[in-house]
């Protein structure tokens, strides 16, 4: 089993103990020299080492027959058929699951169940030798009857103690039994022996746990100076200091002094180099949690661990000095004057109730966690002082806030348009003029009060409406400046375009006229044709047109308010076809061709050409194309040949045809 604390100990030690005489000047103890606790783990344990039992034999059972023991963390239901004894359901004497104890199903013959050679002993110091016992029979049987004895290597008996018969508890109860013994001079080893007296069968079985040998010597106590209890907290770096004194029962001839340290609550301790008095002066430079404790011999055996008495320990408490730390954070230390600026804290270590005083120019304006104010002037300083309420703790002070209040600047903006009356339509350019603007202003654009997404210092539209109204907001880029619109925004003056729509093109004979006539919406105070060729009146809306060849006719009004629309016709004219009657194919670019002229405005349908025998030599639907003499890449004779035209009559939009005859002149 794992050692409990001493306090658990102390406790079991008053409930269940049964010792034989205690000599005077043992009420003082040292750490054990001896604790066999048998360990911790699953099921069982591993079996003594050689020669520690006479007779006993090692087995893996939670019930071990006669004759055998096992070293068990539990057991449970052995030996309980009617009329038998019937062991308790056991674990070992400190109640851990994982712990070991030895379960002894005891020899029929008495017998040496345990036995230790003990060494490292000093000479005429006192030791106590305890044991930790339980009867596991819980009906009538043989009880138990143990003596332990304390001897020489030779055999030699120093001490012995018999328990007598160990009764019955219902329920279990572990019992320590022990004694006190005093090393001879000259002797350091001694050898532990325990033995049952009673024969085996029906009961005598017992358990053992937590074997102890310890020396024992003066009652020795130690305290705080200026302090009352064991426990002492106190601040890193306490000045000189935590003073600890002693008291040692007077049982040595030469008492040697020597403190100790435990940092891990008493697991380990170190002597502290060079503290041999009887006080102390225990150190407070390093936070932590420390146990000091006395320990006293006779002269000549202090540096034996096995000699000492120690006395119960201190526990020393140095509180660490917090970090504590405060720095304060303002919305702004550049501001205009009126404006609202809050100031928080970030702090490091501030403990559970902190407390607060911030000041204004020195005089205390605030005690939460943070201070906000709109009446802060040019110049005003601003810092915190925390107070952590830590133990240990001082009060800390903040950062301080210079702030810089700016007067207030006034911006104003106008805006100009290259023009406010306009046709609908027309381009107009706006300009902003700021003032206070500084250095990168900006410009938001506004029709109607609707945003434009135009940012820059001009703004231009084709768009625009009667009625609408433009106006601008400024940005000025100076500190302490609101955005300003324009007291003057410019109103839009658009008048409506007249239209003008003309008919399809026309066409006409030649020598015939056409009276025009546009489709006008909206108010037209003058008309304009161009050209005036053919026109009988170009001034008027609707003129007669008579023109010798197709042409195109733009009429342009103009409304009484200056805004202007216009619209084209074509007047095509349409002649009879009239075809050449001879062509020299050897004269290039020279009525090489025959082919429509390009001065007869035909739409051709097909142009054909035959010789004499009525031979099909060319055929095309293209105007611009003919005959150039040939067949089939040859020339073709001198002489008359026939041609046909289909093409379509431009004033009535029917196919005509056309026949004739060509010389080919070479």
């Amino acid at each position: 089993m794992k050692a409990l604390s001493v306090i658990f100990l102390l406790a079991a030690l008053r409930t269940g103990t049964a010792y034989g005489q205690t000599p005077q000047c043992t009420g003082g103890q040292g750490d054990p020299i001896v604790d066999v606790t048998f360990g911790s783990g699953p099921k069982f344990g591993p079996p003594l080492p050689a020669g520690t039992t006479s007779m006993l034999q090692y087995a893996t059972q939670q019930c071990p027959p006669d004759g055998y023991y096992a070293i068990v963390n539990y057991t449970t239901g052995c030996w309980c058929t009617q009329g038998d004894v019937c062991w308790h359901t056991a674990t070992d004497h400190t109640g851990d699951p994982n712990g070991y104890f030895m379960l002894i199903n005891a020899s029929y013959a008495p017998s040496d169940f345990y036995i230790q050679t003990l060494t490292g002993l000093c000479q005429g110091t006192t030791y106590q030798f305890a044991a930790w016992i339980v009867n596991m029979c819980s009906n009538p049987g043989i009880p138990p009857n143990l003596t332990f004895d304390i001897e020489l290597a030779d055999g030699t008996v120093l001490n012995t103690y018999s328990t007598g018969d160990i009764p019955i508890t219902n329920p279990m109860a572990w019992m320590q039994y022990g004694m006190y013994f005093t090393v001879p001079p000259g002797v350091s080893t001694v050898v532990l022996r325990m033995r049952n007296n009673a024969p085996g069968g029906r009961g005598n079985d017992i358990g053992l746990d937590d074997i102890t040998f310890r020396p024992v010597g003066p009652v020795t106590t130690i305290g705080f100076t200026n302090y009352s209890g064991d426990s002492v907290a106190v601040c890193e770096g306490a000045n000189g200091g935590v003073q600890l004194s002693s008291a040692v029962q007077n049982c040595y001839v030469n008492t040697v002094y020597q403190w100790q340290l435990s940092s891990d609550l008493g697991a380990d301790w170190t002597d502290i180099i060079g503290a041999t008095a009887a006080q102390l002066s225990a150190a407070t430079a390093f936070p932590g949690t420390n146990m000091y404790r006395l320990t006293v011999a006779q002269l000549g055996n202090i540096g034996s661990p096995g000699c000492r008495i120690a006395s119960p320990p201190d526990i020393l408490v140095v509180l660490p000095k917090p970090n504590s730390a405060i720095h304060i954070e303002a919305t702004a230390d550049q501001i205009c004057i009126g404006s609202d600026v809050t100031f928080t804290t970030v702090t490091t270590d501030p403990g559970l109730s902190p407390n607060y005083q911030w000041y204004l120019n020195g005089t205390v304006v605030g005690r939460q966690t943070t201070y906000s104010s709109s009446t802060l002037a040019n110049g005003d300083t601003i810092n915190c002082v925390l107070n952590t309420g830590l133990s240990c703790g001082v009060a800390v002070t903040s950062n301080t806030i210079t702030m810089q209040v700016n007067p207030v600047v006034k911006a104003a903006l106008a805006i100009t348009a290259s023009s406010d009356t306009i046709c609908s339509g027309s381009s107009v350019s706006f300009s902003a003029i700021p003032i206070n603007g500084g250095s990168n202003p900006q410009y938001q654009w506004q029709v109607n009060g609707a945003y434009l997404g135009s940012t820059g210092p001009t703004f231009t539209s084709s768009t625009l409406q009667n009625g609408d109204q433009v106006n601008c907001t400024l940005t000025s880029s100076l500190d302490c400046t609101s955005p300003v619109s324009s007291s003057s925004p410019v109103f839009m003056i658009v008048y409506p375009l007249p239209s003008i729509a003309l008919p399809a093109d026309t066409v006409i004979a030649s020598g015939s006229s056409v009276q025009l006539h546009p489709e006008i919406t909206g108010s037209i105070s003058t008309y304009l044709w161009s050209p005036s060729n053919g026109l009988n009146n170009p001034g008027i809306a609707d003129p007669v047109a008579s023109p010798i060849s197709t042409t195109t006719y733009e009429l342009t009004g103009v409304s009484l308010e200056g805004c202007t629309a216009s619209g084209k016709e074509v007047v095509s004219v349409f002649y009879n076809l009239v075809m050449p009657n001879a062509f020299t194919p050897a004269e290039a670019g020279h009525n090489a061709l025959f082919r429509i002229p390009a001065s007869e405005p035909v739409s051709l349908i097909d142009l054909s050409v035959y010789n004499r025998w009525g031979q099909l030599l060319v055929t095309t639907n293209d105007s611009q194309s003919g005959w150039d003499g040939r067949f089939n890449g040859k020339p073709q004779p001198a002489g008359a040949y026939v041609w046909v035209i289909v093409y379509r009559d431009l004033l009535t939009g029917q196919p005509l045809e056309k026949k004739g005859i060509v010389l080919l002149i070479r």
